[in-house]
Order: structure tokens, then C-alpha cells, then sequence
């Protein structure tokens, strides 16, 4: 166990003592050691909440939160706070929550973005040290908004069919030390506004050059979808820049290949998307912009798995199973071959997601395996496993009913050397039947087979014990409480 890990459990095991001054003291170490570590202040919130500081491990659990966005304990914790009192402020911990002093800019690409432009610039608005626009050729009205945004300094450039080529055309137009792209349809959640100089500041200092990824909440009507895959932030003086005509990715100047060298983290920076929603989606033909751009992309890169993924990716998000696949399994291939492509688990599952659609469940499977080979606590992967296997459990039971059927109707003709087995005549396929039914769902058909075969075989025990588990079986289902519908005055 290596000296942090090591440390991690000594704490740990002092919460769990309720020793909470001397775990505020190893946490506050654990802080120190590693500042950009959720762990190490989560465990220096729940000292200071053992304490009775409240306010100060409102600070910490907050941090906390900042640098692991997933995290599963944030409602429990934030409603113990509301339970425990404020107490005094604790100098010794605002000195542990300061990080070093970054200025960050928000960079912004706008095409006939006159729907959302003004909205997206008032959300950034005093959270930035920079905000810079750069227009491809817009017809409408964005850049007339803009103007009215003194704090907002505007570029223009033609628009050369490629969202990297345009980003890293603005790049060097940039005077902060990092950078947030936003896209003209987001906005920044306010709540995060704060947070946004913090995660810069803590991840500074890195050896690697750190790109962020951010909270994403694309709204579809009114329910959204949270999405923390979207690389959006990183430090301007280390060399990184953008790459592929869509759906660009973030890498040092080598290339893809140097991403290695790079260190992704995850950070509550919550923007919030409307541009996949339907009624917005349906007026801006993005879909054909992007498979446009993406046939650009594999025909210069053939040998890029990135390009042929999202291809595959889009194809499939349209209903475009088949492409989808083709390009997915290319993608698959020079994957195996590209060392630094990190996305092969991805293009997986969504190859296994088609073969279930195409209810080909051997393939389905194989796919998951691979994936839980490399990633065996990656969740999707046991979720589309299981769902191959319910697939091949039915294909399975559709095959026995049918053999059970062919069986009954083969007997009555039959008039072969080997003689049928008498017992399965007389009562074993009924029972079979029996049982096919009881794991199709089918208890009540299940329940008159039994009836019907003990009636003539009223002493054979395993259709007496079939009869009383499925008995069992249908008092429990009646035992279960209903569910009360409230009436609508309620």
C-alpha cells in the first residue's frame, strides 16, 4: 500500500473511532499532500463536522464536490449540514482552502447564434477575466448582440468546414493563463460561477498539463441528461491544442497519440444545453453539418480510430444501425492498433447495443466481456451483459416450448423401432410444459397443467412439488402490498 493510500485508511479508521481532532489533523495533512484529491477533503469535512464546525466543513465538502461532481454522498452531507451549527471560522482551514491566483478567459465560437448569444454572454459576465467571441460568418444578428457587451472583445474569421481549425485560431488571441469554452447555446450555471478561477488554480501546478472536463446538462424539453465527458478547460501555456474537423479532442502539439501525456479530470462546472433539443435541433440541420464534416475527417485520416467512431457514433444516435456498426467495427480495428485511442470500451458498447437490437446476444455478450476484461467495474458493461443474457434466457425458452410442441406433435405418428419413453408420455412433457410456463410468466396456464396432470398421475411427487412451489410462488405475488393511487384532488 503506497504512503497516501496508507494514510487515506489511518483516517478513516480515526473517523470511524469519532477521534475527530486528531482525523482533522491527519486530513489536514492529507490536504496538503494532495490538494486536488476529493478523498482527502471529504475526510477533512467530516472531522470539522464532527466538531461542530458546520461552516467551515461546508467549505471543505464543497471543495470536495468541486473535484469529484459524480460524488454519490452529497445529499446525505448537505443535509447533515443543515442540522449541525455554524460554528466559528477556522483560519488555519481558509488558509488550506486558498489555491493559487489564475486568470481564466471563456472562449466563445458563434455562427447565426442570434437565438441564445445574449443569454449565453450574460451567464459569463463578471465570473471571467476575458471573454472573447470568435464569429465564422454569421447573416443574422449575433454580432450586433455581441457589440452591446463592452466587456466582450469580438473576432471574425471565415468558417473553412473544421470546429478545431477555428478554435485554435482563436487560441493565440487569448491572454489568460486558462481557457472555458463555452458554445453560444450554453450558459453557466450560477451556482458554479465561483468555482470556475478555483479548479484552474488547483490544477495549475501539475507536472501534466490537466484538461478539465466539465458538468454538462443538456436540457431535452423539460428533463436533462447529465453528461461529464466534455473536455472544455485547460492552461493555455502548455502547448495543447485542438484536433479533428467535429467533435474536436484536446492533445498536446504531437498529436493524439501524445494525449497520454496528458491528465483528465472531472470538475462541477455545470453549463447548461438546449441544442439537442428537439424543437431547436430540427432548425439548425446540424445532423448533416457533422456527417459532412466527419466524411471529411476519415477520408484524410483513415487510419484515425477517433473519426470512424464518432461516425459510428452519430450513425447510431440517428437510428442508422448498420452504418453505425460498420463504421464502429473500423473504428474497433485501428483501435487495437492505436495504442493511445482510450475510447475502444466505448466503441464496445455501442456495438453491443446493436447487435441487441438485432437481438444477436452471443455477440452482444462478447463485447461486454471484453470491455469488463479491461474495465471490470465499468457499470454499462454489466447492464448490456445482462440484457444479452435475458435475450438468449428467452431465445432459450422460445427454443424448449417450441421442442415441447414438436414433441407433441411428432408422438401421435410415430412408429419407429425405438420405443417412446412411456413416463414422459404420460406425464413428463406435461410437467415440462408446466414449467416453461411458470418461467414465461405464464402461472395461471401453469397452475391448470398442474391441475390437469395430477388429476391422472395424482401420486407422482415432482408434479406435486411443481405444483407447490408454484403455489408458493402465487402467494407471495398476492401477498405484496399494492400501491394506492392518489386521486388527482389530492
Amino acid at each position: 500500500m503506497n504512503p497516501t493510500m496508507q494514510l487515506h485508511e489511518q483516517i478513516q479508521q480515526c473517523l470511524v473511532r469519532q477521534e475527530f481532532e486528531t482525523t482533522e489533523q491527519w486530513a489536514s495533512s492529507y490536504v496538503k499532500q494532495a490538494p486536488a484529491s476529493s478523498a482527502a477533503w471529504l475526510l477533512l469535512g467530516q472531522a470539522l463536522l464532527g466538531r461542530g464546525y458546520g461552516a467551515m466543513a461546508q467549505l471543505a465538502f464543497q471543495r470536495a464536490w468541486l473535484l469529484d461532481p459524480e460524488a454519490t454522498w452529497v445529499r446525505a452531507v448537505f443535509a447533515a449540514l443543515k442540522q449541525s451549527q455554524a460554528g466559528p471560522i477556522r483560519e488555519e482551514i481558509v488558509e488550506l482552502l486558498k489555491v493559487k491566483k489564475v486568470t481564466v478567459t471563456a472562449a466563445v465560437i458563434a455562427k447565426n447564434e442570434e437565438r441564445c448569444i445574449e443569454r449565453c454572454l450574460n451567464s459569463l459576465i463578471g465570473t471571467f477575466d476575458e471573454i472573447v467571441v470568435m464569429d465564422s460568418g454569421s447573416t443574422d444578428k449575433t454580432m450586433e448582440i455581441v457589440r452591446r457587451f463592452p466587456e466582450v472583445k469580438l473576432y471574425e474569421t471565415e468558417w473553412k468546414d473544421s470546429f478545431s481549425q477555428l478554435r485554435n485560431e482563436t487560441i493565440p488571441l487569448l491572454t489568460s493563463d486558462w481557457v472555458l469554452w463555452i458554445d453560444a447555446d450554453e450558459v453557466l450555471y450560477p451556482d458554479d460561477a465561483k468555482h470556475v478561477r478555483e479548479a484552474a488554480g488547483l490544477f495549475d501546478a501539475f507536472e501534466q498539463p490537466v484538461i478539465l472536463q466539465v458538468w454538462m446538462a443538456n436540457q431535452y424539453g423539460r428533463h436533462f441528461h447529465q453528461d461529464f465527458s466534455q473536455s472544455r478547460m485547460f492552461p493555455l501555456n502548455r502547448g495543447l491544442r485542438y484536433y479533428g474537423r467535429v467533435h474536436n479532442q484536446i492533445a498536446p502539439d504531437g498529436g493524439l497519440q501524445e494525449r497520454v501525456n496528458t491528465v483528465s479530470r472531472k470538475v462541477r462546472i455545470r453549463l447548461i444545453h438546449d441544442g439537442y433539443d428537439p424543437s431547436v435541433w430540427r432548425g439548425r440541420q446540424k445532423g448533416d453539418r457533422s456527417f459532412k464534416l466527419l466524411q471529411q475527417m476519415v477520408d484524410e485520416e483513415p487510419l484515425n480510430p477517433s473519426g470512424w467512431f464518432f461516425y459510428g457514433r452519430d450513425c447510431f444516435n440517428v437510428g442508422e444501425y448498420d452504418r453505425a456498426l460498420a463504421y464502429l467495427k473500423e473504428a474497433e480495428r485501428l483501435a487495437l492498433m492505436t495504442p493511445a485511442f482510450s475510447a475502444l470500451g466505448t466503441v464496445r458498447m455501442y456495438m453491443a447495443q446493436i447487435h441487441l437490437q438485432q437481438q444477436e446476444w452471443v455477440e452482444a455478450m462478447r463485447l461486454c466481456e471484453e470491455v469488463l476484461q479491461r474495465s471490470p467495474d465499468y457499470p454499462d458493461a454489466r447492464y448490456y451483459l445482462a440484457q444479452a443474457q435475458m435475450g438468449q434466457a428467452r431465445e432459450h425458452l422460445r427454443q424448449a416450448q417450441q421442442a415441447i410442441v414438436s414433441y407433441n406433435e411428432a408422438l401421435p405418428g410415430y412408429r419407429g423401432a425405438v420405443a417412446p419413453d412411456a413416463e414422459i408420455k404420460a406425464w413428463k412433457a406435461g410437467r415440462h410444459m408446466a414449467e416453461l410456463a411458470v418461467r414465461s410468466g405464464k402461472l395461471a396456464e401453469a397452475r391448470d397443467l398442474y391441475e390437469h396432470f395430477l388429476v391422472q398421475f395424482p401420486q407422482v411427487e415432482p408434479l406435486q412439488a411443481g405444483r407447490q412451489a408454484l403455489n408458493g410462488k402465487i402467494e407471495k405475488l398476492l401477498a405484496l402490498p399494492t400501491v394506492r393511487q392518489k386521486p388527482a384532488s389530492e
